[in-house]
């Protein structure tokens, strides 16, 4: 039989607990609705509630939520690692200050795992929750490998550290352990080749406490993981009481009110610049486009907060020191640089020189050549006449569109300048070309131009403009992309895209289509299925296109299913202009 809160005198108990915890009689502490089976769970949880609100700065933490929501880290694996370490974090403390709550401790993790018809334990994190709690009740549970060395590095947060000490311990074990889709690691010396690979600058990592909060009505949207942390016991997410209750879902979808969903719409402006597109123009856009998979998805097409409209102060800061980063990386080493522009430009003209010139075919019929004419009388070889073929195979356009998710910060100066060079000796080169990155918020698809066919070459700088945040929606980039290709004169039209083979988004909704449309989150083999048929499509209508991959060994067989034949694997992103360098002379050349 449940516990219910109907009793005055004992809600009044676990009020005033607390607030005791917290040592603020002030502020409204928020007691869980939840009906507990036992006053031991009851009681618990109103002192972890207190002790929340006491030691943790969830301003702080929301503001790291967010970023590393923008840059394209699972937001589900850095919520379950925040939700451990804080959660130890309020324990220790608490305990310290009232040792009998270990034993209240006890008494409700006992009566919650009692309650359990299924436990939890089949994902790594889920086995790490486990371990943490059987632990906590004086138990010795067996435990694999890697997930010990994982256990050990949350063991070793120092707790006596501020908030933004505590975090950049939780960002590191991210990094150096789930910083990939599989989650799964057999082999030590590859987990330690990805630990000593990292290279994560970790002197700009409280960036985050400076960065503009989105308004709530972004908030809410995310909030769910923050509600989750803060307002539940760990133990409460391994396992289930009711087999039809579980509360974990297959479909990556959040779900807000109408009224929410507008004001997300208006918001997205304000943090990436003005549309350079008109309302009318873009609706036809997202008619053609926002179908299948992306149905309620939108596209936005801007040249940025630094060169369009926007009162995003913070957002403009932000930009400009990016850009001033990609801009000294460039400078660093600028003759070498420069050498590769001048190499790229002379080879792709020369190649286009010799794709131009005239063949000259004797023949039967056609211009007489004086030279030969005496053969009509003379010789049994008539052909004294002449005809020039023309080998011009047709104009050039070129798109190149770059992976501007979260998955590509530690590329993105790399990546800017590669396309720069690239770029620049297209430009050089008299060959049309648009280069544009692409990464989505919400049901936004945000494709930012950083210079458009006809630009000058001074222009070229805008692509040091490039960062990486946020989610990709890989087909519906492609496609929207696409639509304004086809609309080139150019005879040969080429769309060369950089990514890492991880197509990864999340979609909301309205409440009201909850219960009638079951979308699926955009990953896996969902993104790269949609992706790779929006590819097709794409070459079935005359584009040339091309896949350079920059991600993981682990997602290739991912890359050839979106790509086919047509992709370039790089494990060197400085060699991207060397590997389009390549294949631009082979399709000229074929």
């Amino acid at each position: 039989m449940k516990w219910v809160y109907g009793n005055y005198e004992f809600e009044n108990r676990i009020s005033n607990l607390s607030w005791t915890v917290a040592g603020d009689y002030n502020d409204d502490i928020q007691i869980s609705k939840n009906e507990y089976s036992s006053k031991d769970i009851a009681l618990y949880f109103a002192t972890m509630a207190g002790g929340r609100h006491k030691y943790i700065d969830w301003i702080l933490v929301k503001r790291y939520l967010l970023s590393r929501a923008k840059m394209g880290y699972d937001i589900d694996v850095i919520s379950d690692l925040l939700h451990i370490t804080l959660d130890r974090l309020v324990e220790e403390k608490i305990i310290k200050e009232r040792p009998g709550i270990e034993d209240i401790r006890l008494s409700a993790y006992k009566d919650i795992l009692s309650g359990f018809s299924k436990i939890h334990n089949e994902e790594i994190l889920q086995k790490i929750k486990y371990f943490l709690v059987l632990e906590r009740m004086g138990k010795h549970p067996t435990i694999d490998g890697l997930s010990r060395r994982i256990v050990n590095k949350i063991n070793e947060i120092n707790l006596n550290e501020n908030i933004v000490e505590i975090l950049r311990g939780i960002d590191e074990i991210y990094i150096n352990y789930f910083n990939d889709t599989s989650n799964k690691y057999d082999n030590e010396n590859y987990e330690n080749e990805r630990i000593i690979n990292s290279n994560i600058d970790f002197d700009t990592f409280s960036d985050f406490m400076y960065e503009e909060l989105y308004d709530n009505e972004y908030s809410k949207t995310i909030e769910n993981q923050i509600s989750e942390i803060s307002s539940s016991m760990l133990i409460e997410s391994l396992g289930e009481v009711d087999i039809k209750g579980s509360k974990h879902s297959s479909n990556n979808v959040l779900y807000v009110d109408e009224e929410t969903l507008n004001k997300i719409y208006k918001k997205i402006e304000h943090y990436y610049g003005k549309s350079y597109i008109g309302d009318l123009e873009l609706k036809k856009i997202e008619s053609k486009c926002c179908r299948g998979v992306h149905e309620g998805c939108r596209v936005h097409f801007t040249d940025g907060v630094l060169r369009s409209e926007c009162s995003n102060i913070a957002q403009i800061k932000y930009a400009t020191r990016q850009k001033e980063n990609n801009t000294r990386k460039f400078r660093e080493n600028i003759k070498i640089y420069k050498r590769n522009i001048l190499k790229l430009k002379e080879t792709l003209l020369r190649i286009l020189i010799e794709e131009n010139e005239k063949s000259r075919v004797y023949c039967d019929s056609g211009t007489i050549y004086a030279n030969r004419a005496w053969r009509a009388t003379r010789s049994n070889n008539n052909k004294i006449f002449y005809k020039d073929i023309e080998n011009e195979k047709g104009r050039y356009v070129i798109d190149i569109l770059l992976d501007s998710s979260g998955s590509q910060t530690r590329n993105q100066a790399n990546v800017a300048i590669q396309a720069y060079i690239i770029s620049t000796a297209l430009t050089k080169a008299g060959i049309p070309n648009r280069v544009m990155g692409f990464s989505s918020l919400m049901d936004y698809t945000i494709l930012k131009r950083f210079r458009d066919y006809e630009d000058k070459i001074t222009n070229n700088e805008n692509i040091f403009e490039y960062f990486c945040a946020g989610n990709n929606r890989d087909g519906l980039a492609i496609k929207s992309i696409c639509e304004g290709l086809l609309e080139r004169e150019e005879e040969n039209k080429i769309l060369i895209v950089l990514s890492d083979g991880r197509p990864n988004d999340i979609k909301i909704g309205k409440d009201r289509e909850r219960s009638i449309r079951g979308e699926m989150s955009y990953k896996g083999m969902i993104g790269a299925k949609d992706t790779a048929s929006e590819v097709r499509k794409a070459r079935q209508n005359g584009i040339m296109v091309l896949g350079v991959f920059t991600g993981k060994e682990i997602d290739l067989e991912v890359e050839k299913i979106i790509y086919g034949k047509d992709f370039i694997y790089t494990k060197d992103i400085q060699r991207f202009s060397d590997v389009v360098s390549m294949y631009l002379k082979k399709i000229i050349r074929n």
